[in-house]
């Protein structure tokens, strides 16, 4: 994977690029101070992805890292780009760029390489479009803390309904807590049923529907202990996903 830093801060700078020495596969290609050194080294550095930092100066008056993350989502063929701040409140600014992580300083090993490991996803679901394969690979971002964490959809077994809040269960047994209701992300992911008023269910990882002894209908899903009580009024909706998926 080829990296191009791109910070203001010569520290900085040097600081990525003795953690990026740690990780297997990466190579830096190049670093850049402000906007105009990343827009005419960018082609020649043959970057995949780059480190940008939110509060570098950009190549225009007013211009910012965001804005140049920008410039490079629109691109033809962009590299990913991992924000790198020490500003969380820049966070949806930046994803609205297509950003792949958003990384706050100052960056311990362990989050720069699941940035990375995030935009090596991105880049091999680049490539399978590219060849007009479809991309299997869909990511969400959410707070952790003073951190912003990308998930793959592929590993969310199932989005349950708080108070005030829904929390997204993973196949690890970890949990994200994210600030949108169960109705958005029902219209957002259509592979993804509601199993009753609070909580939605990956259809991929149903592995059966049972009718237990209390008459109650429970789903069993891949990467999750507990089964799912279906509601009589979803019932219908949940077989008739199985019978088009020919799993009923």
């Amino acid at each position: 994977m080829k990296v191009l830093i791109a910070d203001d801060e010569r520290l900085a700078r040097e600081r990525l690029r003795r953690l990026l020495a740690a990780v297997d596969g990466v190579t830096v290609v190049g670093e850049a101070a402000d906007g105009v050194a990343l827009r005419e080294g960018l082609a020649a550095s043959g970057a995949e992805v780059v480190l940008l930092d939110v509060d570098m100066p950009g190549a225009q008056p007013g211009e910012d890292g965001v804005a140049l993350g920008a410039w490079l989502a629109a691109l033809p063929q962009p590299p990913a780009v991992i924000y790198v701040t020490a500003h969380p409140e820049h966070a949806l600014r930046a994803f609205a760029t297509h950003a792949v992580d958003y990384v706050l300083k100052p960056v311990s090993l362990e989050r720069l390489r699941a940035a990375l490991d995030a935009a090596g996803k991105l880049n091999r679901v680049q490539a399978l479009e590219a060849m007009g394969q479809p991309a299997a690979v869909r990511q969400l971002s959410v707070r952790q803390g003073r951190s912003v964490r990308v998930v793959d959809m592929d590993d969310v077994v199932c989005f349950e309904a708080g108070e005030g809040y829904v929390t997204g269960c993973l196949a690890d047994g970890s949990e994200v807590v994210l600030d949108e209701s169960l109705t958005a992300l029902e219209a957002r992911f259509a592979d993804f049923v509601r199993v009753h008023r609070g909580m939605l269910v990956a259809a991929r990882r149903i592995e059966r529907l049972e009718l237990a002894a209390d008459g109650v209908h429970r789903l069993f899903l891949r990467g999750r202990a507990q089964a799912v009580e279906v509601s009589r009024r979803q019932l219908k909706v949940v077989r008739a996903r199985l019978d088009g998926a020919g799993r009923y």
